[in-house]
């Protein structure tokens, strides 16, 4: 019993070095975020991206949203100045393959681009004035965007609490091509009501979910979508 108990002593008390060693490692050895971080991603290099409600990170101004590198670092080359972030909160990030930060929230400016609420930065780190394609300019979702996700086949899904995306029809959730232009409907466009505040992906379909009712199904606050849903003036109803 008492090798037993010895054991356990030293497995526990190693487990609690190994933390320790986590927790004071260089990340975030800094001053840290002067706000809200509400939203995080990582790229495939491992730098990470963050947003929020803050206008500093480790002492560096940063107006909204910033990079960082693996160690916690600021990366300075991604919207160096404050003029070049976001002009209001960050709610959700995505990253897409080719590198491009898509950023939603509640603003109307990235960078020296006006999008509203919904915006993309390039890999190095300027707002793109082309996402949405050429007629988007000064537009986006003309509410706030909750949640975002990128599909495999390069898709992005967009929730919120909007009505319209890009001057399009789209209620509470829409789905854009890689270069932000619109694709088809995943719902009827008065199907869903209320707000979509986090989208979840895979392979084959893609799960939102929020405070929301749908016309087409019983179950509140959860659909479910096919991810390579055909173009459809009459969408398929969600799964369930």
């Amino acid at each position: 019993m008492k090798r037993l108990l010895l054991a356990l002593a030293f497995s526990i008390g190693a487990a609690s070095a190994q933390n320790e060693v986590s927790l004071s490692s260089a990340f975030g050895s800094g001053e840290g975020v002067n706000g809200e971080v509400l939203a995080a991603a990582i790229q495939a290099d491992g730098k990470i991206v963050i947003g929020g409600r803050f206008s500093a990170v480790n002492g560096i101004a940063r107006s909204n949203i910033a990079r960082l590198n693996d160690d916690g670092t600021v990366d300075r080359t991604f919207a160096e100045l404050s003029a070049q972030g976001v002009n209001g909160q960050v709610n959700a990030l995505a990253i897409q393959p080719q590198g491009g930060v898509i950023v939603g929230g509640s603003f109307t400016q990235a960078g020296q681009v006006e999008r509203l609420n919904l915006a993309r930065y390039d890999a190095d780190g300027s707002a793109d004035p082309t996402f949405g394609g050429a007629e988007a300019a000064g537009s986006g979702a003309n509410g706030i965007v909750y949640a975002l996700a990128v599909q495999p086949d390069g898709k992005i899904v967009v929730g919120g609490n909007f009505d319209a995306i890009f001057s399009q029809p789209r209620r509470g959730i829409a789905r854009l091509n890689a270069d932000g232009t619109l694709d088809s409907p995943v719902t009827a466009e008065n199907a869903l009501s209320g707000a979509v505040r986090a989208v979840a992906i895979s392979e084959s379909f893609f799960v939102a979910g929020g405070e929301f009712t749908l016309s087409t199904q019983s179950s509140r606050n959860l659909l479910k979508i096919p991810a390579r849903q055909a173009p459809s003036e009459n969408p398929a109803p969600p799964a369930f």
